[in-house]
């Protein structure tokens, strides 16, 4: 049998060649990647038994994470392999262990190149409030969020930290301080992160996906703390619409308080947000669709009287101002011929 380690390095490496973002290893199933949107087999590898598979895990987990791995049944770890960053997800599936491995590049690319619209510098200026960055699994809301953070850390003084789990993108200061504290390592849950929060002279805040929802629900009246104070927060979540990120904000606000001070509190720290989706692009690779809504006048007054099934119809009556919602992003890029209709 191959060693282990050599044969994950060398799936790594035909994984780097074809440009794919990520690789999925199940037993019974020669090893999967994702390249240019495409889901397909990597050519020529075989297929996995479960006796190599738990001997390639062994190679990049601790003691201690295997242990781990055993009690929780999943876990969620970043590493550098072969000269590459990796997010990876080791977990059980019919009583086995399979992993998926994703593509963090070592890079943080500039908003502009993502291509996110000219209203992105509205979320630039605010000083203080919540900003969240949303889209659904591999959308790329982690790789904009990190863009936001490295703007702000070359073009302004501020103290910045971050709160991850885990720490994908690496910040290096350039004007501003940046230190990054992931959740079970630097600190123990996220919890005592925020509180660490609250009692520092902090400008920027960044949290990741917080996927446990009770975990996020207690979160979000400290964010709130935070977002109300002289701190932005720039946090991610897991939705496909404006009005889906403003319903999981308050749902999980209507827990700790009345329905009515959770719209006024929303709608007085709310900057923006933005929704995202990553689309095949034609002749190779993928492309960013967005949709972006600002907190003007119009949207405080729909989120105070709780009419959020209504922001769609103000994204439309205020594409002067830089808004845009999903469906139109997408169809403007058809219309551009950038991405095929069925593509969608």
């Amino acid at each position: 049998m191959e060693v282990p380690s050599i044969l994950l390095n060398r799936i790594l490496s035909d994984l780097a060649k074809k440009n794919g973002s990520d690789l999925h290893l199940s037993v019974g199933s020669a090893p999967m990647i994702r390249a240019s949107g495409e889901f397909q087999p990597l050519a020529d590898q075989e297929i996995i038994t479960s006796e190599i598979l738990n001997k390639i895990i062994e190679t990049f987990l601790s003691q201690e994470e295997i242990v781990r791995l055993k009690e929780t049944k999943g876990i969620v770890l970043v590493r550098n392999l072969v000269n590459f960053r990796f997010r990876i997800n080791v977990f059980y599936e019919k009583g086995l262990l399979a992993a998926s491995f994703h593509y963090v590049p070592n890079l943080i690319r500039s908003l502009q190149e993502l291509g996110l619209p000219e209203a992105r510098h509205n979320f630039l200026k605010a000083n203080s409030g919540l900003l969240v960055i949303a889209g659904a699994y591999n959308s790329g809301k982690t790789t904009t969020a990190a863009s936001f953070i490295e703007e702000i850390n070359k073009t302004s003084v501020k103290n910045i930290v971050t709160i991850e789990d885990p720490i994908e993108y690496l910040f290096v200061g350039k004007k501003s301080l940046v230190t990054q504290r992931q959740i079970g390592s630097d600190v123990n849950n996220v919890t005592e992160a925020l509180d660490y929060c609250l009692n520092e002279d902090l400008d920027v805040i960044y949290l990741n996906e917080i996927k446990d929802e009770p975990t996020f629900n207690q979160a979000l009246v400290k964010i709130f703390e935070l977002a109300s104070g002289n701190c932005l927060v720039v946090l991610e979540i897991n939705a496909d619409s404006s009005e889906r990120v403003l319903e999981k904000i308050l749902g999980g606000l209507s827990r700790q308080m009345t329905a009515e001070a959770a719209r006024y509190n929303l709608a007085d720290i709310l900057v923006g947000i933005v929704v995202q989706k990553l689309v095949k692009r034609r002749g190779g690779g993928l492309i960013l669709a967005n949709e972006i809504l600002l907190n003007n006048a119009p949207v405080k007054s729909l989120i105070r009287e709780g009419k959020i099934y209504q922001l769609k119809s103000v994204m439309q009556t205020s594409r002067k101002e830089g808004m845009i919602n999903l469906e139109k992003s997408l169809e403007n890029l058809v219309e551009a011929g950038e991405i095929r209709r069925e593509d969608i």
